[in-house]
């Protein structure tokens, strides 16, 4: 079984992400993203077909995956968290469900996750504070409400943070994730792209912070990825029950992905922990 902590399904508003509306460069040029080197093609969001993700996520051998609202600026997208339900409900059993909320607007973001969490049953809240309109800082005070909120529901609460994720490197510094791990010690935060390139420095705050898990995504799976090592290491010792398999997809094929995933030199019981079972504890009722 796996289940891919992330997924940026071709659906609805999920179109208005850059990855669908940027174009490409042609392969071997000096532009191309790294993201895609030695990638083959993702017919289902070239052709913009849920169903066909269906079909490549059965062929990747992913049962399950989790799917995240956004509430950015314009230049990155806004998934509407009625959009997540929808595809929800379409394929309950495929989909784990998070709703984005906008850091900006602190009163109407602790009314949604209420509405999402509270209401709709969804299992977390995505925030992407750098991409915010304008920018904002994670760990500024003025959120600690969201955050408290996200805590006394249950909520998992999912930071994005890499090099991409804000204007500059400032919005990425991990003393800001430790700040909030630190202050919600029963809220379990999940960060995708985890920290990237601060590989050293993010998996210091996990070390000290039991509520921390990563998902580095294709920050450890595609090969030759400077830190990859590092996270790897991480994983087969202490972050063995806190660390995630995500795809980030549409960016590379899931079935590459999987296989490349697979090639990392985890303990075999950590890969199943990461393929699955550690995203099953997070994701259910975590009674033990």
């Amino acid at each position: 079984m796996i289940i891919d902590f992330r997924i940026r399904p071709p659906f609805k508003s999920f179109l208005s992400l850059s990855m669908y509306g940027q174009s490409k460069p042609p392969k071997n040029s000096r532009y191309e993203s790294p993201f895609t080197w030695d990638c083959g093609p993702v017919p289902s969001a070239e052709l913009k077909s849920i169903e066909l993700l269906i079909s490549e996520m059965d062929d990747a051998g992913i049962d399950q995956g989790v799917i995240m609202g956004r509430q950015a600026g314009s230049k990155y997208g806004f998934v509407l968290n009625d959009d997540v339900a929808e595809l929800g409900h379409r394929y309950p059993e495929r989909f784990h469900l998070f709703g984005g909320v906008c850091l900006n607007d602190v009163s109407a973001a602790i009314d949604e996750v209420q509405r999402v969490i509270g209401e709709m049953g969804f299992k977390g809240i995505a925030v992407d504070g750098g991409w915010s309109d304008p920018p904002v800082y994670i760990d500024d005070e003025r959120f600690y409400p969201i955050y408290e909120k996200c805590q006394s529901l249950g909520a998992i609460l999912s930071l994005s943070l890499s090099i991409f994720l804000g204007p500059d490197l400032s919005y990425v510094e991990p003393v800001r994730l430790q700040h909030i791990a630190a202050s919600f010690p029963d809220l379990l935060i999940v960060v995708p792209h985890a920290g990237w390139p601060y590989v050293m420095e993010f998996l210091g705050v996990a070390f000290m912070y039991r509520n921390v898990w990563l998902a580095p995504d294709f920050y450890v799976y595609i090969p030759g990825m400077p830190g990859a090592s590092q996270y790897v290491e991480a994983a087969n010792y202490y972050m063995a029950d806190r660390f995630l398999f995500a795809s980030s997809y549409p960016e590379r094929p899931l079935k590459q992905t999987v296989e490349e995933f697979k090639k990392l030199p985890f303990r075999s019981d950590v890969l199943e922990k990461a393929l699955h079972k550690n995203a099953e504890w997070i994701l259910g009722d975590r009674e033990d």
